[in-house]
C-alpha cells in the first residue's frame, strides 16, 4: 500500500549526513524532493560521502539544494563541542532560503533518537526551519521525520506509509549494495526495517519541547566515554551541555 498526498505538494529532505536518504530511497522516487545534507559524511576516516549520495538522489529523480555537505564531520562536531552556531545558522539561512523560493510544504528530516548529536540537532534545525517558514505566512509546511536507529520505539502512527513492490525494492537494495561506504550500516539496519519494504513518516510537532531530563542517558555520552576511554575523544558532547541548549536555539524556542 501507499500513502501519499497530492501531486502539488513540494517536499524537501534535511539530513544530517549524505546516506540517509537510501533510507527513504523509494520516497524519493515518489516525491523528488530537495534534499539538504548538513555535513559531507566524512566522519572520522575523512571519505567524502557527497559524490554517492548524489547519485543515488538523481538517480531517483530528486536533486540536491545549496547545503550539500556545507562542511566536514569533524568542524559540525567542534562546532557543538565549542557551542558555536555559526555552521548551523548558516545552513538554517540558506536551507530556510531555498524551501521559501521553493514553496516547500512539506520537510522531512532526521529523527530525535538521543543515538547521534547531529541526527538531534538536525531535526532541531529543520523545526525551526517550519516554523521560520510558517511565521513568514507558509502555514501549510508540514514536518515529518522518520526511523534511523529505533523503529520499535516509534508510539505514534505513521503519517505516510509506502509498501515497496519488488521492482521498487530491487531498486532501493542496489542503490544500498552501490554505496560501499555504509555498507556495514545497511547490513545492520536490513534486519531491523523489515529488509527495507516498508517506509515510514511520521507527522512531528515542530511546536514541541525537548525534555529537560532524558529517562536513559543517550547512546552518543556512552559511545563517546568509550572513545575518550580508548584515547580517540578528547571531549564529550552530552546533552544537557551542549545538545539541548543548541537545539532550543535552533527550534527558536
Amino acid at each position: 500500500m501507499e500513502r501519499s498526498s497530492n501531486h502539488e505538494t513540494v517536499s524537501a529532505m534535511i539530513v544530517a549526513h549524505p546516506g540517509h536518504e537510501l533510507l527513504l530511497h523509494h520516497w524519493l522516487e515518489i516525491d523528488r524532493p530537495i534534499v539538504f545534507a548538513l555535513t559531507d559524511g566524512s566522519g572520522g576516516h575523512g571519505e567524502d560521502r557527497r559524490p554517492m549520495s548524489l547519485r543515488i538522489i538523481q538517480s531517483a529523480g530528486a536533486s540536491v539544494g545549496p547545503v550539500f555537505g556545507l562542511a566536514p564531520d569533524k568542524q559540525w562536531y567542534a562546532a557543538i563541542l565549542a557551542g558555536d552556531y555559526g555552521l548551523f545558522d548558516q545552513a538554517s539561512r540558506l536551507i530556510a532560503a531555498a524551501c521559501r523560493a521553493a514553496g516547500v510544504t512539506r520537510i522531512v528530516t532526521d529523527p530525535v533518537e538521543f543515538y547521534n548529536p547531529m541526527h538531534d540537532l538536525c531535526h532541531a534545525l529543520a523545526a525551526g526551519i517550519v516554523r521560520s517558514l510558517r511565521g513568514s505566512g507558509a502555514s501549510n509546511v508540514g514536518l515529518f521525520d522518520y526511523a534511523i536507529e529505533r523503529p520499535d520505539r516509534r508510539s505514534i502512527p505513521a503519517a505516510m506509509e509506502f509498501s515497496l513492490t519488488d521492482e521498487a525494492l530491487r531498486r532501493k537494495l542496489g542503490a544500498i549494495a552501490s554505496y560501499l561506504p555504509l555498507a556495514s550500516e545497511a547490513e545492520r539496519h536490513a534486519g531491523t526495517v523489515r529488509n527495507h519494504a516498508c517506509e515510514r513518516l511520521y507527522a512531528i510537532d515542530a511546536t514541541e519541547a525537548w525534555p529537560c531530563q532524558l529517562v536513559e542517558e543517550p547512546f552518543y555520552e556512552q559511545f563517546g566515554r568509550r572513545r575518550i576511554s580508548d584515547g580517540v575523544y578528547r571531549e564529550l558532547i552530552t546533552y544537557h551541555a551542549h545538545v539541548r541548549p543548541m537545539a532550543a536555539a535552533l527550534r527558536g524556542d
